[in-house]
């Protein structure tokens, strides 16, 4: 998604929680929606700005609370709605995040509205473009005969040989297209400098990088009734 997309930050967004972080800026993610409020949240979106907060619970025991009473992280990734289509009573839809942004203030559900808004400000500020070097480092980490067995080492390869596409979201597709802990993607959404997100990927990528290397020189005859450390 190449052109600049208006975010006024004035107005409040509709929020649509989810149990994880799994967006982040310049990724894309399809989400089903068949629960009531957050089709509602869809419809109306649709008709307005297509722009959703996509916040994150605090509490690992969200589902026991009830309806808009979980307790919500204080970053979210401001998303718009590029695709959408009927599926029965609900939507799937595809969402493209745009930029990190703190909670300022939430606005609970009424008797019309049955999901959350909130008035959200930008975490990031305007800083400069990341230096060459991390997608050099970057690219050279990738030809690590571990890192080649990454899933999607080919795609992640034609995103750094891309021109058009930014250092700051080479590495923001990286982070969410590469590390399934959800811990780790919200440390690097709520983080705003791309520097340190950035360091944090390469940083990331060579733990991952030793861990196979540990684990490939485990042998059969030294697993413990022949379960590995996989």
């Amino acid at each position: 998604m190449s052109e600049t997309v208006a975010v006024q930050f004035k107005q409040y967004f509709p929020v649509l929680p989810l149990p994880e972080t799994m967006l982040l800026p310049h990724a894309i993610i399809p989400l089903s929606v068949f629960e009531p409020r957050y089709r509602q949240l869809v419809d109306h979106s649709l008709d307005g700005s297509g722009q959703v907060a996509i916040a994150t619970y605090n509490d690992v025991c969200w589902k026991q609370h009830k309806k808009n009473e979980s307790i919500l992280r204080d970053v979210v990734c401001l998303a718009q709605i590029i695709q959408h289509e009927k599926a029965g009573d609900g939507f799937q839809i595809m969402l493209y995040g745009l930029c990190r942004a703190i909670i300022l203030e939430e606005c609970p559900p009424d008797d019309d509205t049955l999901y959350r808004s909130a008035k959200l400000r930008p975490l990031e500020q305007e800083e400069e473009e990341l230096d060459e070097i991390y997608r050099t480092e970057l690219l050279h980490m990738l030809f690590r005969p571990n890192l080649m067995r990454l899933e999607n080492h080919d795609a992640i390869v034609d995103w750094v040989n891309e021109p058009t596409l930014t250092n700051d979201a080479l590495f923001e597709l990286v982070g969410c297209s590469v590390f399934d802990d959800a811990e780790l993607k919200y440390a690097l959404l709520a983080e705003p400098s791309s520097e340190v997100r950035s360091k944090r990927v390469l940083c990331e990528l060579a733990h991952i990088d030793r861990m196979l290397t540990i684990t490939d020189k485990q042998s059969s005859s030294k697993w413990e009734n022949g379960i590995s450390w996989n």
